[in-house]
């Protein structure tokens, strides 16, 4: 009597399933959390909210007779909202795109997908990048208009050229200090710890720094580097370009403090 042999069963397919499934998975993840809603609506609120406050008072000062009424342009005034309020959201935001993870237990599941860390940690950066570029082109628009309107007859003149300069220099901005948040966030793995160390960077050395005399070390600091990046530099003490390449280094430093973490501790 002839035996049959039970037929091979399929090897299961690998949960793995590459870059773009990475960056699929995120996307959904990103957009299915209201964090993530609440954070870009208080980040444009605190932008355009700032932008709002600068421009009443410049124009209060004029129209009740300040004797040195301050006075700027509205590419200014939306840039100088960004680096004082709006960029407190976006880090916030670049922070918790992996520390809400580590904190609820998913980063377990995350990385059964995604066995690949690297892979992992990439598809994070390639969803955060285009969202902080758009916000920051719809943002940084919207922020020179209400400067513009705003300020009136008290602003100062400005070209095309600087409201361009401001706009793209903010969509810029705004990734890199998503992505700079985001490797403190995967090295620390705490929203607090990470956070807390973004603070201490972009506002308390840039204030204590140059209180010390090291005003050259302050100003190659993220914060300063942005400012540069989102209006045109006078040349001092480092151009505009330079401004977006020294943002761009302290991003993929952060990065990469986090990838050799997520290499080298479990999840």
């Amino acid at each position: 009597m002839a035996v049959t042999m039970p037929r091979r069963l399929p090897a299961a397919k690998r949960s793995d399933s590459g870059l773009k499934g990475a960056i699929a998975s995120e996307w959904t993840k990103f957009w299915s959390v209201r964090g993530t809603w609440w954070t870009l609506a208080v980040g444009t609120a605190l932008l355009l909210g700032g932008v709002v406050l600068a421009a009443i008072s410049t124009r209060s000062q004029h129209e009740n007779g300040t004797a040195e009424p301050f006075t700027s342009s509205a590419p200014f005034v939306g840039s100088t909202a960004v680096a004082f309020m709006a960029q407190w959201a976006v880090a916030v935001l670049g922070v918790m795109v992996i520390t809400s993870e580590y904190s609820t237990g998913t980063i377990r599941a995350t990385l059964q997908w995604v066995p690949n860390r690297g892979r992992m940690l990439l598809a994070k950066i390639l969803l955060l990048v285009p969202v902080l570029f758009v916000v920051g082109l719809v943002s940084g628009a919207a922020a020179v208009g209400l400067s513009e309107l705003g300020l009136g007859a008290y602003g100062e003149p400005y070209t095309d050229a600087d409201v361009c300069t401001t706009v793209f220099g903010i969509a810029l901005y705004l990734p890199l200090l998503g992505v700079f948040a985001l490797g403190l966030g995967t090295f620390l793995r705490s929203a607090a710890a990470a956070i807390s160390v973004v603070f201490v960077i972009l506002l308390i050395l840039p204030i204590l720094l140059p209180a010390l005399g090291l005003d050259l070390i302050a100003a190659y600091l993220p914060g300063d580097a942005g400012a540069n990046l989102m209006r045109a530099s006078t040349g001092e003490p480092y151009s505009q370009a330079v401004g977006g390449l020294i943002m761009l280094g302290w991003a993929l430093a952060s990065v990469y403090a986090g990838y050799l973490a997520l290499r080298r501790k479990d999840a």
